[in-house]
């Protein structure tokens, strides 16, 4: 699925400003803000580095600046908003976290990780802060995740922040669709 494709669900207005109200989200030690054109470049690499693109299945590989560019104007289509992260404010570009309107109830969290950086939790990190968001401003809507059972480690993680298998095979060939548990109220 190429990333022309990767916003054809339903629309949310405003997504951008509802997901980075200040222009970015900081966390202990990440900064995501929405992404721009001058990112295009640095998302083209880090997308098509083997080891990120054999995870990302909602994205056309190769990934060419063409699709880069549809992926940063998702906002404008009002159609979903990825965000880059940096290692810091000024840090290097290490990853890419948001979400689609998938439907008029559910909206699909995403994420990548640069491969230097794997095995330092900033995946987590990312997409909790992302998660955390998203179940924030959309209360309303069922948060869901789509992933093929040979990416391992982003299943490990999307079961860690409280995904679970629906039993229901993701709208990409191979991916397998997740849903968003919210943990138990306890009083």
């Amino acid at each position: 699925m190429g990333a022309r494709q990767v916003g054809r669900g339903a629309k949310i207005d405003h997504l951008r400003e509802k997901l980075f109200p200040d222009e970015g989200m900081r966390t202990e030690r990440l900064f995501i803000r929405p992404l721009q054109p001058a990112d295009a470049f640095q998302l083209v690499v880090l997308t098509n580095d083997p080891l990120v693109a054999a995870g990302v299945s909602f994205l056309r590989q190769p990934f060419t600046i063409a699709d880069a560019q549809d992926l940063i104007g998702l906002p404008g289509a009002r159609k979903g908003c990825f965000g880059v992260v940096r290692a810091g404010a000024d840090g290097p570009m290490i990853g890419c976290v948001g979400a689609v309107a998938r439907s008029a109830n559910d909206i699909e969290i995403g994420f990548w990780l640069g491969a230097p950086f794997h095995g330092r939790h900033y995946g987590a990190e990312m997409a909790r802060a992302m998660l955390e968001r998203l179940r924030e401003v959309f209360p309303e809507r069922r948060v869901i995740a789509e992933c093929p059972r040979e990416n391992a480690a982003s299943w490990r993680l999307l079961r860690k922040l409280g995904f679970t298998p629906s039993g229901a095979s993701g709208a990409r060939r191979g991916s397998q669709l997740l849903v968003y548990e919210a943990p138990a109220v306890v009083e």
